[in-house]
């Protein structure tokens, strides 16, 4: 009972935790987030499954966005509300972060399309939240007589900023976290508690799922001949309690009503692109590796990996924990991993016939048990994260950009099992008490106190990286002091409210090909209702168009309708002519809402609805 609490509290704290990172990271900022929903209001608008590389994310199994869709269904599946950030691409240190431009229309009360992003980030949630519940039970499973083990694996989930992260976003990869979790789960619950063909139904439903979660899950399928294999062989004992052909019959039914669940989608496929997963289909809608993998790559692989398991945000990772977090991220790996070696080494486990669910007067049956489940039980363990490494590895062969510890999210249960054997270790090593895995060594108070300062640990870790990192890097420019707005009468002003306060242009000459920089001072004089969108031209003497972008103002960090009446917002450019001919060049500026007509100046401009700001020479 003090197990299940201490569980519930750390349940309660990822789930205000990843709620957090769901309303703090603004819609469409996740890795293919956009993507992703747009295969969801695919789903919701048509009730039927994209053909061809158009949805990019149609490449992947149905379930989990045919969910979303459901799930959202009674919104409407507006998409308008995605809108892109110019200023974001090419991706660059002085680029800004977000890419996209965040208007009132995804303010709360969400409505619309906002609200059903946000139901599918909710769902996301509910999926880790079935992660973090699979890891504790999985810790417990394996290690009944240490439950701190299972506690602080779903503490650590609890508070990784890379799990929260995905977790609070809309991506398949939380499906394909809870089914691979329950997989791995009942994978375990078969080796100790024997083969049982409801538990092995169940893990075949799971394997489907999975399956038509994501297609990365079929790399745990071995696992389940793993468990049923090792059932058997523990259990075949004298009385035939189980023959050979009865753990065929268990492993063909799990894989089996797998298959089944997932054959209308591998049919499908198989009739539209020749084969059951569609790869014609991946690889028209991946950047494809155009060289072999080399063993450099798998360095390359390990290393986004590491970063992206810890802290990397944004949509392409644009926004990352600095490098000296992690490098402790990376020494706290090396010590995880030397407390498991250390408890694995100096473990005395001695399992009792009643602690492994097995009936009194099976002893020899108990024995044989005794002695080979524990290596059973750590190889599922072992075997997990490794098998998704190779897919990983398997997939990179064909597509770029799978440096991503998402991908091996249907393992991350175990990952999060070997942090709780490690950090036990840890603890026995410094009490100075011999490794107890099975049972505990001394006083639980002790094992409590390591949960409880490992838990508020990893949540102080997380909320940091909230409000210090990820708030601020995709909040709004703070505007310009007061003392720095000029107090003159305004330049222009656009439309009802929006003045042109300053400009800044360059003093002298340019050479030909340089980058023009233009600073314009903005101010709201009252509420706009408008996402206004300037756009700034350099002409040519001659009158050719030399030059143009238009863009949400401050790299699209704040868009002009949210906006507070009274506040000076710099608006920054730098634009270089095309050709880059030697010159004079007018800069001029217009200004319109998105999607509309440009608005009228005031005074009125001769150049309308552009407004001449000044003059550029190129040499």
């Amino acid at each position: 009972m003090p197990s299940q609490r201490a569980f519930l509290l750390i349940l309660i704290l990822y789930l205000v935790l990843a709620l957090g990172y769901a309303v703090v990271v603004p819609l469409g900022e996740a890795p293919d987030e956009a993507d992703h929903y747009y295969y969801i209001t695919y789903l919701g608008e048509n009730r039927r499954l994209p053909e061809g590389p158009a949805v990019t994310q149609g490449k992947h199994p149905p379930l989990y966005h045919a969910t979303a869709a459901a799930l959202s269904a009674w919104t409407g599946h507006d998409f308008t509300f995605l809108r892109s950030n110019p200023d974001a691409l090419p991706l660059g240190p002085d680029k800004p972060p977000n890419l996209f431009i965040h208007t009132t229309l995804e303010s709360f009360p969400w409505r619309a399309g906002a609200l059903a992003m946000h139901l599918a980030r909710f769902l996301s949630i509910l999926l880790g939240a079935v992660t973090v519940w699979a890891a504790w039970r999985l810790g417990l499973e394996v290690f009944p007589g240490r439950p701190a083990i299972g506690l602080l694996a779903a503490a650590f989930l609890a508070g990784l900023p890379g799990f929260l992260f995905i977790s609070g976003s809309v991506n398949n990869d939380n499906a394909a976290a809870a089914f691979g979790s329950l997989i791995i789960l009942l994978c375990a619950m078969t080796l100790a508690r024997g083969l049982s063909w409801g538990r092995t139904a169940l893990l075949g439903l799971c394997l489907g799922l999975g399956l038509l979660s994501k297609v990365g899950t079929l790399a745990l399928w071995p696992l389940a001949a793993l468990a049923v294999g090792g059932a058997w062989w523990v259990q075949r004992g004298p009385t035939g309690r189980h023959s050979l052909w009865a753990a065929l019959g268990h492993l063909a039914l799990a894989w089996g009503l797998g298959l089944l669940l997932a054959a209308p989608w591998g049919l499908r496929n198989w009739r539209l692109y020749g084969d059951p997963f569609g790869w014609e289909l991946v690889r028209a809608t991946v950047d494809q590796r155009l060289q072999p993998l080399a063993l450099g790559d798998i360095g390359w692989l390990l290393w986004g990996i590491h970063r992206t398991f810890w802290g990397r945000f944004g949509g392409a990772g644009q926004v990352a924990l600095p490098a000296w977090a992690w490098a402790l991220a990376g020494l706290f790996t090396a010590v995880v991993v030397a407390g498991a070696v250390h408890s694995l080494i100096r473990a005395r486990r001695s399992p009792a016939p009643h602690a492994l669910h097995i009936p009194g007067d099976a002893v020899s049956v108990a024995q044989a048990r005794a002695a080979v489940l524990p290596w059973l039980q750590l190889s599922l363990l072992a075997l997990a994260p490794v098998l998704m490494f190779i897919s990983i590895v398997r997939y990179s062969a064909i597509a770029l950009g799978t440096d991503q510890a998402r991908l091996m999210f249907p393992a991350l249960v175990a990952l999060a099992v070997w942090v709780g054997i490690g950090l036990v270790g840890l603890a026995d090593w410094a009490r100075g008490r011999p490794s107890g895995l099975v049972t505990a060594t001394e006083a639980p108070a002790a094992d409590r106190g390591l949960v409880a300062g490992f838990t508020a640990a990893m949540a102080v870790f997380a909320l940091v990286v909230l409000v210090a990192l990820i708030r601020p890097a995709f909040g709004p420019p703070q505007p310009l002091p007061t003392a720095d707005v000029p107090a003159a009468t305004p330049l222009a002003t656009f439309g009802d409210g929006l003045e042109l306060l300053a400009v800044e242009l360059p003093a002298g000459p340019l050479p030909a090909g340089a980058p023009v920089a233009v600073r314009l001072v903005w101010r709201a004089t009252g509420p706009l209702a408008d996402d206004l969108r300037p756009a700034l031209q350099l002409v040519h003497e001659d009158g050719w168009l030399a030059a143009e972008w238009s863009h949400s103002p401050a790299g699209g960090r704040y868009s002009t309708d949210r906006w507070q009446p009274g506040e000076a917002i710099a608006d920054d450019y730098q634009i270089v002519p095309q050709p880059p001919a030697p010159g004079i060049y007018i800069v001029q500026v217009g200004v319109r809402p998105f999607g509309g007509d440009w608005l009228p100046t005031s005074p009125a401009s001769a150049a309308a609805p552009f407004l001449p700001l000044g003059q550029v020479v190129y040499r």
